[in-house]
């Protein structure tokens, strides 16, 4: 798949969210995406893991996790969340 295509994909997606899903995804996006400039800056993508380690691990030990705000419990109702968001995309 090309950059184009995965382009509109996502377009396609966010055509269908309301406001405040897209204020989740715009704030999610600006973390990842400075997560990413600053990791490419270190070079350190390539190390982040090798056969010997725990990718687990690797994500736990990583600036990640907890680099975006969020409700304290996002993870735990995270598929309560989802449910929530592709139920009421199914009322509309």
């Amino acid at each position: 798949m090309n950059n184009l295509e995965i382009k509109q994909r996502i377009t396609a997606t966010l055509d269908e969210l309301n406001t405040e899903e897209l204020t989740l995804v715009e704030s999610l996006l600006i973390q990842v995406t400075s997560y990413l400039k600053i990791k490419t800056s270190k070079n350190n993508l390539s190390e982040l893991a090798t056969d010997n380690e725990d990718p687990l691990a690797t994500l736990r030990n990583s600036d990640f996790i907890g680099c975006f705000s969020g409700e304290s419990d996002l993870a735990e109702k995270s598929e309560q969340i989802a449910q929530e968001i592709l139920s009421s995309r199914n009322i509309n």
